[in-house]
């Protein structure tokens, strides 16, 4: 079955997700509907689409750091990893742009898993939202930093930075949606879904506020991709993995 194909098996879904009054049970369905029937807005306002973007934001600040980085200038005797940390500019967090921060910072907590946030700050996710809710305040269109400590920084360094997020989406958050659309007899199970959900993403564009694209894939091998361009260089991430609920016999939507 081809991907056009696919897409006219998930209409009824698709059609039902779009028919609800309230989205906010369904961020997810509901702007891989848009996406799919081709009904959805290019400004990034859907919840995969911020979390695509916020990825891409990653990638730029990386991409725009290692730019810096000369190893030629580096004292002598020190590591490359001492180096990389000298080099680090911890004043950008004392005030960073409204925008930028709202965008960046408290939704993308929902980026990383529970056990991301204990594993690098020994904190879970809820405490880690009222570190960096208690510790900036804001004044006209600027957050500003109340007080200077090694862990806030460490959280918004790492939050502006790390490539170690969970999937996409995830087989559970899908459940969790159908769930909320109630117990229609025509609701497909998530087992079924997800995997026509992922393999229709193939070849999908996503428009960045600076003009650029990020293209989306399927591997056989891999799964979902994403290929980048901070910067302008090509980045390729892994967005959702194969083993992820995925058919490993799969060929993409083209083989389905």
């Amino acid at each position: 079955m081809n991907r056009s194909g696919i897409i006219q098996n998930l209409k009824p879904l698709l059609n039902l997700v779009q028919s609800q009054k309230e989205s906010i049970t369904t961020p997810i369905l509901n702007d891989l509907a848009g996406l799919l029937t081709g009904t959805s807005n290019a400004d990034n306002t859907g919840f995969l689409r911020r979390r695509i973007d916020r990825i891409y934001s990653r990638l730029c600040r990386i991409s725009g750091e290692l730019d810096r980085l000369d190893f030629k200038n580096a004292p002598s005797g020190i590591s490359p990893e001492d180096y990389v940390f000298s080099r680090i500019d911890f004043s950008r967090y004392r005030q960073i742009n409204a925008q930028y921060f709202d965008r960046l910072f408290p939704e993308g907590l929902s980026d990383f898993s529970e056990d991301f946030f204990k594993k690098n700050f020994g904190y879970g996710r809820r405490i880690i939202k009222l570190i960096i809710e208690k510790g900036y305040v804001k004044k006209e269109g600027i957050y500003q930093i109340l007080k200077e400590n090694p862990l806030i920084l460490s959280i918004m360094r790492t939050l502006e930075i790390s490539l170690d997020s969970s999937p996409l989406f995830t087989i559970e958050e899908i459940e969790k949606e159908l769930n909320s659309l109630g117990t229609n007899a025509g609701i497909p199970s998530p087992e079924n879904v997800f995997p026509l959900l992922v393999l229709c993403l193939d070849n999908v564009l996503i428009s960045h506020a600076d003009g650029m694209k990020t293209k989306l894939f399927f591997t056989q091998g891999k799964g979902l991709e994403g290929t980048f361009h901070p910067g302008n260089k090509a980045w390729t991430r892994v967005l959702i993995p194969l083993n992820h609920n995925l058919p490993e016999n799969s060929t993409g939507p083209t083989g389905c």
